[in-house]
């Protein structure tokens, strides 16, 4: 597809910070001549607006459009729904406003995207590398894939990290249709990632291809290193991150129940419902087809379960 017109969609607010080198990384893509930026300043009060002015000014291809503070989620989904009845893209691309694409990002997205039918659901995901405030590299680079992504995976896990999702017209389109509201959703990454398991297929890349930055905003960061990975999994616990991971599944299934086969299910249905006392969340995890991408993960998940780390009811 020659002429293919490309999406990237990002919900800014207060990013006066680092907004403009975002953008600016994305007008260095190789395949920018394809490439509209769709950017919804979501009620920001800082100097982003004034900055986006300026930017739009010297970009053609920038698009900025305005709005009350809805949240980040509501926002991304506001601006799939813009790109698809307002400009019809054949690929979308969600953006953050504080990572760095490397100029190759969106063409090698493409790439893999092409070579699919594009009657067929598909969403493309890669690797970045973790860089501090000042875009240095830490040495350290976030999840690779070990093991098929299937929804017994993503059910639970998602290594597929929004600044890194490409979906094409089909998968943007089922999404739309069928995310009725958004009450339990509290990951869209984690919501568009089930999506593409369920309804189509997932290609991911294990090579880098953005700067993940790491900084004092991030709330759901990878950390600089293993320390600071282990006190963010304490944070997410704190956070109630697994309830609210479980709470948005059962969500998931009511919404896409008639793409999901009933092996799939059965298997969820059994997640949900053993959450109960420990000897049923002790029997469930014994026989479980839910996993993670390493055996050393899966039995966190199966530890954290047994504890009722995942009790939401």
């Amino acid at each position: 597809m020659q002429n293919y017109r490309i999406g990237v969609l990002l919900s800014a607010y207060n990013g006066d910070k680092y907004i403009a080198q975002q953008i600016e990384s994305i007008m260095k893509q190789k395949n920018r001549d394809h490439i509209t930026l769709l950017v919804r300043n979501d009620g920001s009060t800082d100097k982003t607006s004034e900055i986006l002015e300026k930017l739009k000014n010297k970009y053609n291809n920038l698009r900025v459009i305005s709005g009350p503070n809805i949240g980040l989620i509501s926002s991304f989904f506001e601006l799939l729904k813009i790109g698809i009845t307002e400009y019809n893209f054949d690929y979308y691309s969600f953006c953050d406003q504080d990572d760095y694409w490397l100029e190759d990002k969106l063409q090698v997205a493409v790439n893999y995207l092409e070579k699919e039918s594009r009657d067929v659901p598909v969403l493309y995901g890669c690797r970045s590398l973790i860089v501090d405030d000042s875009l240095e590299k830490t040495g350290f680079i976030t999840q690779a894939q070990k093991r098929k992504l299937t929804f017994y995976n993503t059910a639970i896990q998602n290594i597929v990290i929004g600044h890194n999702q490409v979906l094409n017209k089909k998968l943007a389109e089922i999404i739309v249709t069928h995310t009725l509201r958004l009450d339990n959703i509290y990951s869209q990454d984690l919501w568009v990632t089930n999506v593409a398991a369920v309804c189509g297929k997932i290609l991911f890349d294990n090579t880098p291809h953005t700067l993940y930055r790491m900084h004092g905003y991030n709330q759901l960061g990878y950390g600089k290193g293993k320390l600071d990975r282990v006190r963010g999994h304490l944070v997410r616990l704190q956070k109630k991150e697994p309830q609210k991971m479980a709470k948005q599944l059962k969500c998931f299934v009511e919404y896409y129940k008639k793409f999901i086969s009933d092996e799939e299910k059965k298997e969820i249905k059994m997640f949900l419902v053993s959450q109960d006392n420990f000897k049923n969340r002790f029997m469930y995890v014994r026989k479980t087809k839910l996993y993670r991408q390493t055996k050393k993960e899966t039995l966190q998940f199966k530890i954290l379960y047994v504890l009722g780390a995942y009790n939401f009811s």
